[in-house]
């Protein structure tokens, strides 16, 4: 099934804001999508897309992957949302010793929102030591700024945690769970004919196709918490429709309703922006949301032109996966997209 609402999305490849998008839409259990268009490259040849073409989710990643981590070991006991940085890792200087999990996943925790880590790092290793090297910008739950910086460090504190390389956590907490078919940081070679090329690389002299477009993660060898995994619109569907069923899929719990309730507390109250843990709650008039979403509707986006929103008051959720860094990332039309396409959607589906 289809809706009028995707002419925005197919209009916005025509005009070669992206050379290719994914559009999927579930309303009260009634899946529209997933639709295509464009194709994988700008480039005289470059396959068309096709309903599970695989997209660099960029930082759809940590609400998929470290987000959903992270709830699943507060509903163990294992993380406590108040422990604070220097008492989850080594070598924590005493100016970060104080930030709580909670302010990382909040995105309050003072640290910047991004720096050049992989100018800086030598290896992997050196990626949390350089992180924790860099000035404070702000007294820690003061204000919100989105920091990629911070969920790197999440990324690390869930391995201690649990003795498991994030890699594998991701894969047995998230991917098996959810029977996710086509989502995995560094996708294998077999499927890249289906993965959409993004942005020019200097440093590998390449338009990368399945290596990671964030700099930083790919100092992490392309596992990180911020960004790195790759995944489909029907991957992101069964996630998003477990996030709807309660955090069941088939019966089974993979989220117990008592965390689940904790992602409609906005952690951020008077700051400003509205945050829970990991997740965006809506906030009109500048949501990429758009203006009709529920205020307890949670959503992320990805650098690279991807989103997801999710709004269990309306039994909505809508996923965009476009490449719009390709083939350079100045083009800032998914902006303007974003808003207006899911205003198209809620008053196309519920005559708003």
């Amino acid at each position: 099934m289809s809706l009028k609402s995707f002419q925005l999305v197919e209009e916005f490849v025509q005009k070669r804001n992206a050379s290719a998008a994914v559009a999927l839409v579930s309303h009260r259990g009634l899946q529209y999508g997933p639709v295509a268009f464009g194709r994988v490259a700008f480039f005289p040849g470059a396959e068309p897309v096709s309903p599970d073409t695989i997209f660099d989710l960029a930082s759809l990643t940590k609400v998929l992957g470290a987000t959903t981590i992270a709830l699943r070991l507060l509903g163990e006991g294992v993380l406590d949302l108040d422990a604070e940085l220097g008492e989850l890792l080594d070598g924590v200087p005493e100016d970060k010793a104080r930030i709580t999990a909670a302010q990382l996943l909040s995105h309050t925790s003072g640290l910047p929102a991004w720096a050049p880590i992989y100018e800086l790092a030598a290896g992997p290793e050196q990626v949390v030591p350089e992180i924790l090297k860099q000035p404070m910008e702000y007294e820690p739950g003061t204000q919100v700024v989105y920091s990629c910086l911070g969920f790197i460090l999440l990324g690390r504190i869930l391995e201690r945690l649990t003795g498991t390389p994030l890699q594998d956590l991701v894969l047995e907490r998230v991917i098996k769970p959810l029977d996710l078919q086509d989502t995995a940081y560094n996708p294998p070679e077999a499927v890249l004919p289906r993965v959409v090329y993004t942005e020019w690389c200097p440093r590998r002299k390449q338009f990368l196709r399945g290596i990671v477009h964030d700099e930083n993660a790919q100092a992490l060898n392309g596992v990180s918490a911020n960004a790195g995994l790759f995944s489909t619109a029907s991957d992101l569907a069964k996630f998003a429709q477990m996030i709807l069923d309660g955090g069941r899929v088939n019966g089974h719990a993979v989220l117990s309703k008592q965390v689940l309730s904790l992602l409609s507390r906005c952690y951020t109250q008077g700051l400003n922006d509205r945050r829970t843990l990991g997740w965006m709650l809506h906030n009109p008039p500048d949501s990429s949301g758009g203006r009709l979403l529920s205020p307890s509707a949670i959503g992320h986006t990805g650098f690279t032109g991807t989103s997801l929103w999710i709004d269990p008051e309306k039994e909505l959720f809508v996923i965009l996966l476009t490449n719009r860094v390709h083939p350079v990332r100045t083009n800032d039309a998914i902006i303007r997209l974003r808003p207006a396409f899911h205003d198209a959607v809620v008053k196309e589906l519920l005559q708003v």
